[in-house]
């Protein structure tokens, strides 16, 4: 079974950190991979995943939850893995840790695929984590938050604007001429 282990640091705290990897949910914001992930029971999720034309899906369930320093998986039905975040708090911020494994139905497709999906998985888990760290640390993912800098951006626009107007109306005395 193919490993693959992955490591960043983010300037966040480790509560912080942990709160947004733990909604799993979200996961299709940080890979693009990844086109749904839905829950189907308190701790069962429904994934569907598609890559070079190939839809793969999956069930999995939440094996571990230690709040905020762990939370594993593996799944149940469909596209064989496994996998874990791993937290730790360090000085300024916190190192994320994540672990997959993943295998095919038999010996034959994965001596076939293994050294082409690997790369491929690599890669996918390394966007994650680097969104998930542009997320928390105020960059953009790519994956729609744009709209929400570009209402935020507005907003201060707006609020700039108001304060402009007001300074050069002056000073309000109560006093009115005329």
């Amino acid at each position: 079974m193919p490993v693959i282990n992955e490591t960043v640091t983010i300037d966040e705290n480790i509560e912080t950190v942990f709160d947004l990897i733990s909604r799993i949910e979200e996961f299709p914001r940080y890979a693009t991979v990844l086109k749904e992930v839905r829950q189907i029971g308190s701790k069962t999720y429904h994934w569907t995943a598609q890559a070079a034309g190939i839809t793969l899906d999956w069930d999995s369930v939440v094996t571990d939850y230690a709040r905020p320093t762990h939370i594993a998986w593996r799944s149940i039905k469909g596209f064989a893995n496994a996998g874990a975040y791993s937290l730790a708090s360090i000085p300024g911020g916190t190192k994320v840790s994540i672990t997959i494994e993943y295998s095919f139905p038999n010996r034959l497709v994965a001596m076939l695929l293994t050294p082409l999906v690997t790369p491929r998985i690599r890669a996918y888990t390394s966007e994650i984590l680097r969104r998930v760290k542009q997320q928390l640390e105020g960059g953009d993912t790519g994956r729609g938050d744009e709209r929400i800098h570009q209402k935020v951006r507005r907003q201060k626009r707006t609020h700039a604007l108001l304060t402009t107007v007001r300074k050069m109306r002056g000073p309000k005395d109560g006093n009115k001429s005329g």
